[in-house]
């Protein structure tokens, strides 16, 4: 990704953040979902999202928007406060054992996201790790404070 629009994304981040507001904690069991109006700023953009934001599961997604339409740029966002980032890894995979019985994760972890510092260069190195995506595709990670609104870029 090129400095510029690196040095954007920054920079618009840094206006949104002056009237960012944290998001309220969610309830216990309740998803909300809204739809976007009309008024939306429209992007050019794919939107992958899944429970702590990991890119292994995205992959999938990623290969297949790829093959339709060249991707260009893939840009991570991991944020502060996850969902996934309040009890331990081991915890974590022994209630979705525990909850999902019937459920074969395949030896796959469900983990924790305890530092999205250290996340982040995991998820963006995991697909800098993919010649096919690492020549062909910008790939670069962000962290989102979501107390504050800002975005920091990762420095991998």
């Amino acid at each position: 990704m090129s400095a510029d629009k690196i040095s954007s994304i920054l920079e618009r981040n840094a206006k949104y953040a002056q009237t960012h507001t944290a998001p309220k904690p969610l309830s216990q069991g309740i998803l909300k979902a809204k739809a976007m109006g009309k008024k939306a700023t429209v992007i050019k953009a794919a939107i992958i999202r899944n429970a702590g934001g990991r890119t292994s599961d995205a992959l999938r997604s990623l290969v297949a928007l790829d093959t339709v339409g060249h991707l260009g740029t893939v840009v991570v966002i991991h944020h502060t406060d996850c969902g996934m980032s309040h009890t331990s890894a081991a915890a974590f995979d022994e209630s979705a054992k525990t909850n999902h019985p019937d459920i074969d994760l395949k030896g796959e972890s469900l983990g924790a996201i305890a530092d999205p510092d250290k996340t982040i260069i995991e998820d963006v190195e995991f697909l800098k790790s993919y010649p096919s995506l690492s020549q062909n595709v910008n790939i670069v990670g962000f962290v989102l404070d979501t107390a504050t609104g800002v975005v920091k870029k990762a420095d991998v």
